[in-house]
C-alpha cells in the first residue's frame, strides 16, 4: 500500500515557511550599527544598505521582473524612504527593477546616483524616464570620490572620467562600503582587465565582504582581486540564466582562497548585519519553499 506523502510535505512545507519567516523577522528586528541583504532576484543585482544612522541606501534592483520583489522587501523592513538609489551600470538585469521602485508612490527617493555613461537601451530610458517623474536628475559617481551617509564612508574605485564608449560591464561603478570595522565591495560587473586597472590604482581594495563580480563569471574574480580583497565572506548574485552562471572555474578560485560562499540561488537573501561595527553575522533565507513547494505540486 503507498502511502499519501501530501501531508507530511505540507507540514514540512510549513515548518519551512516559519523557519523563513523567523530568521527573517530575528534579522530585521534586532539593533545593528549596519545591515547589508543580498536580496534574491533571480539572475541580477539588487542589494540593501541600512546603518544605524538612518540611512537607507538600495544598489541596483534586479530585472524589471524582479521589480516587485525588491518593493516588497523594502517595505517588509520598513524602508518607504531611500536617501540613496545606486545604479552600478546601465544593464536591464541592475536597472530594471529600480523602474518599479521609482513608480513606487510609498517610497521616496532622495537621490539616483549612476556612473556617468549613460545606457541606450529602452530600459534606460524608461529608468531616466522614472527619475524624471520623481522629480530629480542623474547624480554621477566617479573614481577618485567618496560619498558619506553618517558613519558609513563609501568609496568610489570605478569608473574613470573621460571614457570613450566604454564597455557598459567595464564601466561598473565599483563601490568600497566602509562602516566601522566592516567592509564591503561592491563590483558590479567588471571583468579581469578592469579587476587588475583597480588593484594597480593602489587604492585600498581590502574588504570583509565582497560582492562577486558578474554573477560569479568565469572572465571576472581573478586571483589577483581575491588576493587583494582578502574576503572572508563572498555573495553570488545568480539565478537560472543560460551563460553558465556562476562558472566552475571562478568557483574552484573561491573555494582555494578560503572565503565563505554564499550565492543567493541557493541561500535565498542573505543578510549580512553587524551589531557593534566590529563582528557580523551572515543569515541566510535559504529559500526552502523553492525546493519543498514543487515537490508539494508533483504528480
Amino acid at each position: 500500500m503507498v502511502k499519501n506523502k501530501f501531508p507530511s510535505l505540507v507540514i514540512l512545507f510549513c515548518a519551512c515557511l516559519g523557519l523563513l519567516i523567523y530568521l527573517s523577522q530575528a534579522a530585521t528586528s534586532q539593533t545593528y550599527s549596519i545591515q547589508v541583504s543580498f536580496i534574491d532576484v533571480g539572475e541580477g543585482d539588487a542589494a540593501l544598505i541600512q546603518n544605524s544612522d538612518g540611512y537607507n541606501i538600495l544598489i541596483d534592483g534586479g530585472k524589471a521582473s524582479a521589480g516587485s520583489t525588491v518593493v516588497a522587501y523594502l517595505r517588509n523592513n520598513g524602508v518607504f524612504s531611500l536617501d540613496a538609489m545606486v545604479a552600478s551600470h546601465p544593464d536591464s538585469d541592475h536597472i530594471g527593477g529600480l523602474i518599479t521602485v521609482l513608480e513606487a508612490t510609498d517610497i521616496t527617493v532622495d537621490t539616483v546616483i549612476y556612473n556617468g555613461y549613460p545606457g541606450d537601451t529602452q530600459t534606460w530610458i524608461d529608468f531616466v524616464t522614472a527619475v524624471e517623474n520623481e522629480g530629480l536628475t542623474l547624480t554621477m559617481a566617479q573614481f577618485p570620490g567618496e560619498m558619506h551617509w553618517g558613519t558609513t564612508t563609501v568609496y568610489i574605485l570605478n569608473p574613470t572620467s573621460g571614457l570613450i564608449n566604454p564597455e557598459p560591464n567595464a564601466a561598473s561603478l565599483v563601490l568600497l562600503l566602509d562602516h566601522a570595522e566592516v567592509e564591503t565591495l561592491f563590483t558590479g560587473d567588471i571583468d579581469e582587465t578592469v579587476e587588475t586597472e583597480i588593484i594597480a590604482r593602489g587604492t585600498p581594495i581590502a574588504a570583509d565582504l565582497l560582492k562577486v563580480p558578474h554573477h560569479g563569471s568565469d572572465t571576472s574574480t581573478s586571483i589577483e582581486l581575491l588576493n587583494a580583497v582578502k574576503p572572508q565572506d563572498s555573495m553570488i548574485s545568480v539565478g537560472l540564466n543560460p551563460y553558465g552562471h556562476p562558472g566552475a572555474e571562478t568557483l574552484a578560485r573561491l573555494l582555494e582562497s578560503g572565503t565563505n560562499i554564499w550565492r543567493t540561488d541557493i541561500n535565498g537573501t542573505i543578510i549580512v548585519t553587524s551589531s557593534d561595527g566590529s563582528s557580523y553575522q551572515v543569515i541566510p533565507l535559504i529559500g526552502l519553499e523553492k525546493f519543498f513547494l514543487p515537490m508539494m505540486v508533483k504528480k
